[in-house]
C-alpha cells in the first residue's frame, strides 16, 4: 500500500520543487529585507515620494516594497493630481512608478536603486 503513495509523490516532486522555486523567485526581495533590512530610521515621507497610478501593478510592487522594509514615503497619483502630475512631468517622468529619494530619480520598480539612493540619503554630508 504504501508503493503507491512513494509513486505519486515521486510523480509530483517536481512540480512541487518547481512551484516552491517560483515562489522563493516572486518573493525574493522579501527575503532579501529580512536578511538585510534597510535602515529607514532617519528618514521622513518627504524624503521618498512616489508617482503613481492606481492601475500600474509595478507601482503596487513599489508601495509593497516600501512598506515592507518600514520604508515611509509619500505618494501621489498622477492622474488625480494635477499638482502631482506637474511635479512628475517637471523631474522628467516617463511611465510610472517614479520615486524621488532625496536628489536622486528612480523610474521603475528597482528595489537596488531604491537601497542606493537610501544609502546616499543617509550617508552624513561631510564638510
Amino acid at each position: 500500500m504504501k508503493k503507491p503513495l512513494q509513486n505519486r509523490l515521486r510523480q509530483w516532486s517536481p512540480l512541487i520543487a518547481c512551484v516552491l522555486i517560483l515562489f522563493v523567485i516572486q518573493n525574493w526581495w522579501r527575503l532579501e529585507l529580512i536578511i538585510d533590512p534597510v535602515d529607514a530610521a532617519n528618514l521622513v515621507e518627504q524624503d521618498v515620494v512616489m508617482y503613481s497610478t492606481s492601475w500600474c501593478p509595478y507601482c503596487r510592487k513599489t508601495r509593497d516594497y516600501l512598506e515592507q522594509a518600514g520604508i515611509p514615503f509619500t505618494e501621489y497619483d498622477i492622474e488625480k493630481s494635477a499638482r502631482a502630475y506637474q511635479e512628475y512631468e517637471s523631474i522628467s517622468g516617463r511611465g510610472v512608478p517614479v520615486l524621488r529619494i532625496g536628489d536622486s530619480i528612480i523610474q521603475g520598480y528597482n528595489p537596488d536603486a531604491i537601497r542606493l539612493a537610501l544609502n546616499l540619503l543617509n550617508k552624513p554630508i561631510a564638510k
